[in-house]
């Protein structure tokens, strides 16, 4: 009889260090999966943001474009040449635009802008491309200007 106790306890205990066992593997494929998937979500940050931002950020910029062309009337105010001109630009000249924008763009500033824009406030759109606007930026839309200009 003993010997079968034994055998049984034998059998229990082996039983217990398979159940223990299977859990510290499982235990150790869980912690692996979340290693992975923190390195991962770090790689994204690192490699895909980026991306993802600059996407952003010129798609920001084409509808802001968008936006002071539909608003051309109000920025041209008592310029109605302004208008003409910012209707007749042709999609290099957009896209010019758009990447001059885009390189300054951030939240504060966009709406900044935009609540210029939206106000027909041209005096100080001018002021805000002359303290944030490179001199190759300007010249760049003082060349575009003068493509359209009569």
């Amino acid at each position: 009889m003993t010997y079968s106790k034994n055998i049984i306890g034998d059998k229990e205990k082996m039983s217990k260090n398979i159940r223990k066992n299977n859990k510290e593997k499982a235990l150790v494929k869980a912690i692996a999966v979340i290693l992975i998937l923190i390195v991962v979500v770090l790689l994204f940050i690192k490699l895909g943001m980026p991306i993802v931002k600059k996407n952003l950020k010129k798609a920001a910029a084409e509808k802001t474009m968008d936006v002071i062309i539909d608003n051309s009337d109000k920025i041209a105010a008592e310029n109605p040449e302004v208008a003409r001109i910012l209707d007749k630009l042709t999609e290099e000249d957009k896209e010019k635009v758009t990447q001059i924008i885009e390189n300054h763009m951030d939240a504060e500033s966009v709406k900044e802008v935009m609540g210029y824009v939206s106000e027909g406030d041209k005096e100080s759109l001018i002021k805000y491309a002359a303290e944030n606007l490179t001199p190759e930026e300007m010249i760049e839309l003082a060349n575009i200007y003068g493509k359209y200009a009569e």
